[in-house]
């Protein structure tokens, strides 16, 4: 699978990651503006249509975070060095499973703003313990 993901990177793999990573950030930001309105949080649109994007973009989302997350396996493996990064990305993965198995049960829907905010940060966490290092050219 490494070789596999090297060659569809074009040799780039950690470059593309860390630039699907900050895709994944950017539409998780999106998702909780989405959750806002759609909660009457913040005060802006009509909440049907916000939570109808938000689940739209949220199975997109999802998908991303697996991508990324099988390119982080088969790629580097299981790094000592970053364990914040690799237990905040596991927790997503995890929160990111039982969120998606709580909307799809249409049961539990009060705790879908505690599993959605717990995933921003996990995702948060995990983008924050490896790409500003990246985009900085301290780590390639």
């Amino acid at each position: 699978m490494e070789d596999f993901v090297v060659d569809i990177t074009r040799g780039n793999p950690s470059s593309v990651k860390t630039i699907l990573a900050s895709v994944v950030l950017a539409l998780a930001v999106y998702q909780l503006l989405l959750a806002a309105i759609g909660y009457r949080k913040l005060p802006v649109g009509k909440p049907e249509p916000a939570f109808f994007t938000h689940r739209a973009s949220g199975d997109m989302l999802a998908v991303l975070i697996v991508v990324v997350a099988l390119m982080c396996l088969s790629v580097f493996g299981f790094d000592g060095d970053y364990m914040l990064h690799m237990v905040a990305a596991i927790g997503a993965l995890l929160v990111l499973a039982v969120k998606i198995a709580v909307v799809r049960s249409g049961r539990g829907g009060r705790f879908l703003p505690y599993l959605g905010t717990l995933l921003f940060l996990l995702l948060a966490i995990t983008w924050f313990t490896v790409a500003p290092e990246f985009l900085a050219g301290e780590d390639d």
